[in-house]
């Protein structure tokens, strides 16, 4: 679909609904937002028109419920109405505001649900968004009208100040405050970088390298697995994976993931290295308080494979979790962490050299998506912003609830090759960009 028939209706600037106390001016950096870039991560959100009397319909009424809540939920997120300083180790919280956008859509949204393509849901997100990387407007939502009176609502967040946990937390936030203006405003604790410093800008440097656009165009493919093409996955994996004392039950979330990773690494020659965003929440309520938000999450790196042919996923699958349990048992978890941070840059500039493929992975699932409501019921469909980075592999759950899509970014070689996988589509369907 053509990006001429989207029309820009107003731009404006939302500040907090309080001013930020001069005691929090000031974030500093954990070494978890050191190492994540300064683009955006972003989700789409697409609503029907509505035919019930007491909800609003009227255009100007949605976008002045919209600007009023995210006013007050900025006051609780106040480094997202700031900005990052020039050295990349502290945010102003200065209420600079969040910049909040108005388009229509000359088409209705049935025709965005018909083409099944991540290049037409790309329409109802912000030009050049999310992946261009800034120190401002550290969150910019789109609010877009489409002909049939359905709208659909982008939301991109500042990687630099949240991962995909505190971006679900801060949209579900923003939704309560539109459902129920009078809903009180929590506070919220941004102090990571007390409790786990930055690590040296080398190191920093050579992991940012590979979360940022690179000079190689890439595309991105959609892929569906149904609740039951899982289950048939796991069921193969557990077989895979011999006698019973050795079997694994594999989660829905490790069972795609890993499989992804095995198809696409089998179109190569090179050897190759499968890693995991994992949130460390559950981890680190020994040293953060219970109102933090932020950044948490942390890439766990399974042992290089050499030989594709040689890819087991059961193996795989086992390896994560000697490391997330090697998390657990830590007693230094600071420590742990800088030791993996070294290993994985040498791991991250191999790739860079083209001597080993390293496939970063991250899901959204069971991060309560499906309970976003503005007040005029949850989405009948949510998607991801394309991501123009090589080699990496987004999850999150469907909006029904059954199953889990599976946006993959590569070269166009590449995904050509992925395109044709018959062991892929076994067990996934495609939603193939145009």
């Amino acid at each position: 679909m053509a990006a001429s028939r989207v029309a820009l209706i107003s731009k404006k600037i939302i500040k907090p609904s309080s001013p930020t106390p001069l005691s929090h001016r000031i974030k500093k950096h954990s070494i978890f937002d050191q190492l994540n870039p300064c683009s955006y991560i972003s989700i789409g959100m697409f609503f029907p028109k509505q035919y019930n009397p007491t909800l609003p319909v009227d255009p100007t009424h949605i976008s002045t419920i919209l600007e009023n809540s995210l006013s007050r939920a900025l006051t609780s997120y106040y480094p997202l109405a700031g900005t990052i300083r020039d050295d990349g180790l502290h945010v102003e919280c200065n209420d600079v505001g969040a910049k909040f956008l108005e388009s229509k859509i000359d088409c209705p949204m049935s025709e965005i649900f018909n083409r099944n393509s991540t290049k037409a849901e790309e329409l109802i997100f912000p030009t050049d968004l999310p992946w261009t990387p800034s120190k401002e407007n550290l969150v910019v939502a789109q609010l877009n009208h489409f002909n049939c009176g359905g709208i659909a609502i982008s939301v991109c967040v500042s990687h630099k100040i949240v991962d995909g946990s505190s971006m679900t937390n801060f949209i579900n936030h923003w939704s309560t405050m539109a459902r129920n203006p009078s809903a009180p405003i929590p506070s919220f604790q941004f102090d990571g970088g007390s409790h786990f410093p930055p690590v040296s800008s080398p190191i920093a440097e050579t992991i940012l390298k590979s979360k940022t656009r690179g000079n190689h165009p890439c595309i991105s493919n959609k892929y569906f697995f149904s609740r039951s093409k899982i289950n048939s996955l796991k069921a193969m994996i557990a077989a895979e994976s011999g006698t019973k004392s050795s079997s694994i039950d594999p989660t829905s979330v490790e069972a795609a993931s890993a499989f992804v990773y095995k198809c696409i690494a089998s179109n190569s020659t090179r050897p190759s290295i499968f890693t995991q965003s994992v949130n460390l929440r559950p981890i680190m309520k020994k040293w953060l308080p219970e109102e933090f938000q932020g950044n948490a999450s942390f890439l766990f790196m399974a042992p290089e494979i050499a030989d594709p042919a040689d890819i087991k996923l059961h193996r795989l699958i086992s390896e994560l979790r000697k490391e997330k349990k090697m998390y657990w048992e830590t007693t230094n978890l600071m420590s742990t962490m800088l030791e993996k941070v070294k290993s994985l840059q040498t791991q991250l500039e191999r790739d860079h050299d083209d001597e080993v493929d390293v496939y970063k992975c991250t899901s959204i699932c069971k991060f309560n998506l499906r309970d976003i409501d503005y007040g005029w019921g949850s989405p009948i469909r949510m998607c991801l912003g394309s991501v123009p980075i090589n080699k990496r592999i987004l999850l999150m759950d469907s909006q029904n609830g059954d199953g889990i899509e599976v946006l993959v970014s590569l070269k166009q070689e590449n995904m050509s090759a992925l395109e044709t996988n018959s062991n892929l589509l076994e067990f996934a369907s495609p939603s193939l960009g145009l």
